[in-house]
């Protein structure tokens, strides 16, 4: 039973606490540092030749499951901890606090008062019913009163002694809804062409949806910089008897019936190409090897001689960039200018057609991690507030009315309030 209770001790402790969040705010950077949920290969190749730290080599990696941080069985299990910790600390230290606050301290004797932060005294006239004035005055002034024949015990702002308590529900809330998260979180990228739909189906809201992409379209900065991405989505559903056309947009996702959509990617897909009067439209894929966002593919042109070209582009407004892969030559195409004759074809740049690269995410709980952080905020807020307290005592024998005061927070701002009241009864 000692040992239990050394170890709840221990547990509940704001060192043991802070440890916690330490490791787990850790082991959260690493797991952006590490690619999350490739193949085993993956690891092997890039962690074998680079180890981390010197000595985490892509097997060391796959062991202690850094592959996946956020389902490890030691990473739930600090989020467990925490919770417990969160928990017992609440049981152990927050909820006694506030049953204690709840209760009515009485001071009966001048010797009491002289314990407190505030105090204040001064002569009295016996004829005249002193406590009752008080208490009315203090309810005026939204005080809760306690009142007795000869002393009252009044207290303001009890409310903030609850904040801590629901700061801490609301971090328990938080990691579990985390937890649950990692498990039931469903992610799907898809590349979208402008006409090109794709189907929505909730399986936990038994809903079902189509996506259209309407329009998609780049805001860049002067200099040529993408600034936003904008696509433009129908939703229509013959079930929920739905057809609204919503935007998505860089950091501004759309959310519906439990699903998210972000606005995440781009890319050229398609370049639509006139050669020898002939219409093309041919599929481009990246080509990291050549750039950042660099499309392209290799088609064959010439009249009599055939020869391989690689066409590539950076840009959805062009140009086309046309280079002979035996001898590295290089001509420019625009977008809908004079044709351009290349190893005796003429080609002509009619239509870019970009790709909108949107995120479909199923996550249940997001509910949960709302929520815990509307319990987080309220309880922040309310637990700046000062709990102040006050007590009245009137002793019949030496004629004097004694007032004293504690507050747990902004004592400077409860004195100047004690001050005037001191005053205010005084004038009795």
């Amino acid at each position: 039973m000692i040992i239990f209770k050394n170890l709840i001790l221990k547990i509940s402790s704001l060192r043991f606490a802070i440890s916690l969040i330490i490791f787990i705010a850790i082991s959260s950077g690493i797991g952006t540092f590490i690619p999350q949920g490739s193949n085993k290969n993956f690891y092997i190749d890039i962690f074998d030749n680079a180890p981390i730290f010197g000595f985490l080599n892509g097997e060391k990696v796959l062991k202690l499951q850094l592959d996946h941080i956020y389902t490890s069985f030691w990473f739930l299990f600090a989020l467990i901890l925490l919770c417990i910790s969160l928990a017992a600390c609440s049981f152990r230290r927050q909820i006694p606090s506030l049953k204690a606050s709840l209760k009515w301290i009485e001071y009966k004797s001048e010797k009491k008062f002289s314990k407190l932060q505030l105090t204040s005294s001064h002569e009295i006239n016996e004829d005249k019913d002193h406590i009752s004035k008080a208490d009315l005055l203090l309810k005026k002034k939204g005080w809760e009163t306690y009142k007795f024949k000869s002393h009252i015990s009044a207290r303001k702002g009890l409310i903030g002694k609850v904040g801590p308590l629901v700061v801490h529900i609301g971090l328990i809330v938080l990691l579990i809804g985390s937890a649950y998260g990692s498990f039931t979180t469903q992610s799907k990228e898809q590349y979208l062409l402008p006409g090109e739909s794709l189907d929505l189906i909730n399986e936990s809201k038994n809903s079902k949806a189509k996506i259209k992409l309407v329009d998609f379209s780049i805001e860049r900065e002067s200099d040529g910089i993408p600034k936003q991405f904008i696509s433009k989505l129908d939703f229509s559903s013959e079930d929920l008897k739905l057809n609204e056309i919503k935007t998505a947009k860089v950091n501004q996702p759309i959310r519906f019936k439990g699903l998210t959509i972000y606005q995440a990617d781009w890319a050229i897909s398609n370049v639509v190409l006139e050669i020898d009067n002939i219409l093309y439209q041919l599929q481009l894929k990246e080509i990291p090897e050549i750039g950042n966002q660099v499309w392209g593919v290799l088609v064959e042109l010439g009249a009599e001689s055939k020869k391989n070209f690689l066409l590539t582009i950076d840009n959805e407004n062009g140009p086309l960039k046309i280079s002979d892969i035996e001898n590295f030559s290089e001509n420019i195409l625009y977008l809908n200018e004079d044709p351009l004759e290349v190893n005796s074809s003429k080609l002509s740049l009619k239509k870019i057609i970009p790709s909108s690269g949107l995120i479909i995410k199923n996550d249940p709980s997001i509910p949960f991690i709302y929520f815990s952080f509307i319990l987080i905020i309220f309880g922040t807020i309310i637990s700046l507030i000062p709990t102040n307290q006050l007590w009245i005592l009137v002793n019949q024998e030496s004629k004097k009315l004694s007032i004293g005061g504690l507050s747990n927070k902004n004592l400077v701002g409860f004195k100047k309030e004690f001050l005037k009241l001191s005053e205010e009864i005084k004038k009795f």
